[in-house]
């Protein structure tokens, strides 16, 4: 025998010493002709050619002498060249193809579980070894790939029936790399993950059952925090150990970072569970995807509900359920564009308003996806949108408005912590009047807008119930306390002209967060009397601060015209105070100007006649008032009380020498004011300076007239008196004599003072301080 070898080639030498001598049929390649000849293989690609084309020779010869111990033994030293010559594949695997091929169709062979299964394994030596460029570049590889694997099912299932040479042809297919990528491949996938799906269902029955039920309780399904895997008692399971090929091939499958394989996976998982629809199945799969990829199974599932709806013996219901169903699970889903979803599932559901079953369930989906918070600010986006659409129907679409209307009461269910603005809520409210009260618990009154204030007592008439009008004014006063009460007390003042049982909860609600039983009894008796409260009666809650820490805030409310108090002088600033509003003329209670001297009564009536404005005293007082403008935001020099009382003493006299003396002593009544200054005396003490301008006031015995004495003496008498008088106080700065004038100046430099601090009480003067 070893002559017949001797005038042989090499190669065919080197591959004929492999074969162990006699005909039994579990014949094994021999240990070191073998490692010889992959050696010599390796040395250089022609040989590796040569031998690959005489082995297709050999095993011709073999299958027709029927010597099965031959064929089992080329098959093993295929797979040894296979896997020791990887990177030269593409020069043998069309001969080792044609040689797998032969061998699979050959019905002496093919009928034997161990020349098959050395068929499989070699096959999953060349998935493993398979690169990309054969699969892009060699067509004649793609269809011998094809070819091989349409007919080792075929014959696994006709003639050797062993499920488990399936599973493994099934693992080499997604051992194969890039086959995901190929379209003429890729359908193999969808095969693989099917045929095991239906092995894994066989195996452990429990997940072939349909089972699609949502937890009933999903606030309760909320406090859980981690899942363990529990079957019910009295069922016994064998639950799937990690060693099984099932569970391996599925995790070979899903367990992959190569998105398109994953995508090919998914769409087949899904169209298995279109046939038995099960949960448990869908949760123990999902958790095998990459955390980072798992919203794609949700993400597939609604471009097939939206897209391919329409196929026969398609359920939408079903898919919508496996969304359910994985979206109020424990497994964990990171990146799933929650709007995205959202948008297309409810255009969906408005496309089938028809359909009771599939409006309903569209409804039941949209909330399970805001059972989980993705990112910040999702419930106001997916509510936003809802709005969007409510304002985008036409007046006849009245089954689409209610389809979006019951899809925000089902949200808003199952939400409870702030997660909207109050607009968002003002602008929701009169589509959702029933659930008013649900909707306000999510607004986060952290983030308000300036102006929410009006709009927000606005939406309590939605409420038909009194008495739950009454309770949600009681909302109002917990959530944001001093804003609505200072708010409400401008929006009422304003608005209210009629009696109503709004405007009585408010002023109820306010006597309560004040704490003043004297208010609370006022309410209850002007509410038995159909009585509004006026402007005075409610200044006797807010004249006092030791009883009502918000007097200030409040006086000036109730003084100031109608709207002269803006909503945004309510709000706090950073650091939580209230913020002062601008005072005007009619927040000081000036109710007429006082007549202004000649020479400036000239200067108005001379930018009258250049503006075109008449000379009245209603254009005087818009001049005035846009001079004085606000004594909070200017940063001119402060007008003294001497200032103010000099003003108002010469606009008295018709004397033009003085007058222009005196005016240029007096300094404009614009002036910086600190925050912690009483503006109310100051509004007090102009108004007594008024009353005197007006000869209403008491006399002050010292200023009585002096018979007998010409204009000089009389006022040099006043200005010594005044004078002894400021000599008992320190601030000697204040008036000094000037021996030019007969008039003592002012200085220009004073910083304003608290009126009880800038003038010194004098006999005969308390009226001016009086707060009466």
């Amino acid at each position: 025998m070893q002559m017949r070898f001797v005038f042989l080639p090499k190669h065919q030498r080197l591959v004929n010493q492999c074969y162990p001598s006699g005909s039994t049929t579990d014949k094994k390649p021999k240990s070191s002709e073998s490692s010889y000849l992959l050696y010599y293989v390796n040395s250089r690609r022609s040989k590796l050619e040569k031998v690959s084309s005489y082995l297709v020779k050999k095993t011709r010869s073999d299958l027709s002498r029927r010597r099965v111990g031959n064929v089992a033994v080329t098959l093993e030293l295929m797979n040894k060249i296979v896997n020791n010559c990887k990177e030269n594949l593409n020069v043998f695997n069309k001969d080792f193809f044609v040689i797998m091929s032969t061998v699979l169709n050959n019905e002496n062979f093919n009928n034997d579980y161990s020349i098959v299964e050395l068929l499989e394994m070699t096959f999953s030596s060349i998935c493993t070894a398979v690169d990309d460029t054969l699969f892009n570049g060699d067509a004649e590889f793609i269809k011998n790939y094809s070819n091989f694997i349409d007919t080792f099912f075929k014959v696994v299932t006709t003639r050797i029936h062993k499920d488990e040479l399936l599973l493994r042809c099934c693992q080499d297919i997604s051992k194969t790399n890039s086959i995901a990528s190929n379209p003429q491949l890729n359908h193999y996938i969808h095969k693989a993950v099917d045929f095991t799906l239906i092995k894994f269902q066989e195996k452990y029955p429990y997940f072939k059952s349909i089972s699609l039920d949502t937890p009933a309780d999903i606030v309760n399904l909320s406090r859980r925090m981690s899942r363990v895997q529990t079957r019910p008692s009295g069922f016994a399971i064998d639950y799937p150990k990690t060693d099984d090929i099932c569970v391996k091939i599925l995790q070979s499958f899903f367990n992959t970072t190569e998105t398109d394989k994953l995508n090919l996976s998914v769409r087949a998982l899904l169209s298995h569970l279109q046939l038995t629809p099960n949960k448990d199945l869908l949760t123990f799969i999902c958790n095998k995807i990459p955390v980072q990829l798992r919203y794609i199974f949700i993400l597939l599932a609604v471009r097939k509900l939206t897209h391919h709806h329409k196929e026969p013996d398609y359920d939408p219901i079903i898919d919508l359920k496996l969304i359910s169903c994985l979206l109020t699970s424990d497994v964990s889903i990171v990146g799933l564009s929650v709007l995205d979803i959202m948008k297309k599932i409810l255009q969906f559901q408005l496309d089938n308003s028809d359909d009771k079953e599939i409006t309903d369930q569209c409804r039941s989906t949209i909330k399970d996806l805001s059972f989980k918070t993705y990112y910040k600010g999702q419930i106001f986006d997916i509510l936003y949108e809802f709005l969007i659409r409510l304002k985008a129907l036409k007046e006849d679409e009245q089954q689409k408005k209610s389809i979006l209307v019951n899809n925000i009461s089902e949200i808003i269910k199952i939400k409870n912590e702030p997660c909207i603005t109050s607009e968002l809520f003002i602008e929701l409210s009169p589509f959702v009047k029933p659930s008013i009260f649900a909707l306000f618990n999510l607004i986060d009154h952290q983030n308000q807008s300036n102006h929410i204030f009006p709009r927000l007592f606005q939406t309590i008439p939605y409420i038909e119930d009194k008495n739950l009008q009454a309770i949600f004014m009681e909302r109002i006063f917990t959530k944001y306390g001093n804003l609505a009460l200072l708010g409400g007390l401008n929006y009422f003042l304003d608005t209210t002209t009629e009696p109503n049982n709004i405007y009585y909860d408010y002023h109820s609600e306010s006597a309560k967060f004040l704490e003043l039983n004297d208010y609370k009894a006022q309410v209850k008796y002007k509410k038995e009397n159909s009585l509004l409260f006026s402007r005075e009666d409610l200044l006797n809650y807010y004249s006092d601060p030791g009883s009502n820490k918000y007097t200030t805030k409040g006086s000036e409310i109730l003084r100031s015209q109608k709207n002269n108090i803006s909503t945004s002088d309510l709000v706090p600033d950073p650091q939580g105070t209230l913020l002062e509003p601008q005072l005007s003329l009619s927040a000081l209670n000036m109710t007429e100007v006082p007549p202004l001297p000649t020479n400036q009564l000239n200067i108005f009536k001379d930018r009258s006649s250049r503006n075109n404005l008449s000379s009245n005293k209603e254009s005087i007082y818009r001049y005035v008032s846009d001079d004085m403008r606000s004594w909070k935001t200017t940063k001119t020099s402060t007008p003294k009380v001497s200032d103010l009382k000099s003003f108002v003493k010469h606009t008295k006299t018709n004397d033009k020498v003085a007058s222009t003396s005196n005016y240029k002593n007096v300094k404009s009544l614009r002036g910086s004011q600190s925050v912690k200054s009483r503006v109310t005396n100051i509004t007090f003490l102009l108004k007594e300076l008024q009353d005197n301008s007006e000869d209403k006031g008491l006399r002050d015995p010292d200023e009585e007239e002096i018979t007998g004495l010409d204009k000089v003496n009389v006022a040099r008498s006043h200005s010594i008196r005044l004078h002894q008088s400021l000599n008992n106080d320190n601030r000697t700065s204040f008036m000094s004599m000037n021996k030019n004038n007969t008039y003592d100046k002012i200085d220009d430099v004073e910083e304003f003072e608290d009126a009880e601090e800038e003038v010194p009480e004098l006999n005969g003067r308390g009226k001016l301080f009086s707060t009466s």
